[in-house]
């Protein structure tokens, strides 16, 4: 092979590898741009996530508030016909028991954490 031959087959090799080289960089560069936009999707989901979280905590929360103003508003009428039409034969001492057994009860229904919450 002649001087110019390998001078000539050596400029074709060095094109391929600058070739190469280019689409390398070039892919990484996508695969960095790509990450960028996963981690931007990733970002605004996380974000999303969080304000649908937070109203929806809200509306439960607004949900017992109302729950719990109803039940109190029951027993509140169930307490004051229980005054007025005390059941026959029973005593003070067992009417004021009973009071304080559904005071109780209420209050363990009505307790965080006591199952009455989803």
């Amino acid at each position: 092979m002649t001087k110019r031959g390998q001078d000539s087959e050596s400029d074709r090799v060095d094109a391929a590898f600058n070739r190469v080289l280019a689409a390398e960089a070039r892919a990484r560069e996508e695969v960095e741009a790509c990450r960028a936009e996963a981690a931007r999707l990733l970002a605004a989901a996380e974000d999303r996530s969080r304000r649908i979280t937070g109203r929806a905590d809200r509306r439960v929360r607004r949900a017992h508030r109302i729950a719990d103003a109803g039940v109190e508003r029951a027993l509140a009428e169930l307490r004051a016909v229980g005054v007025e039409h005390a059941p026959e034969g029973l005593s003070e001492q067992t009417l004021s028991r009973l009071d304080r057994v559904i005071d109780a009860l209420v209050t363990e229904i009505l307790a965080p954490g006591s199952g009455s919450e989803p």
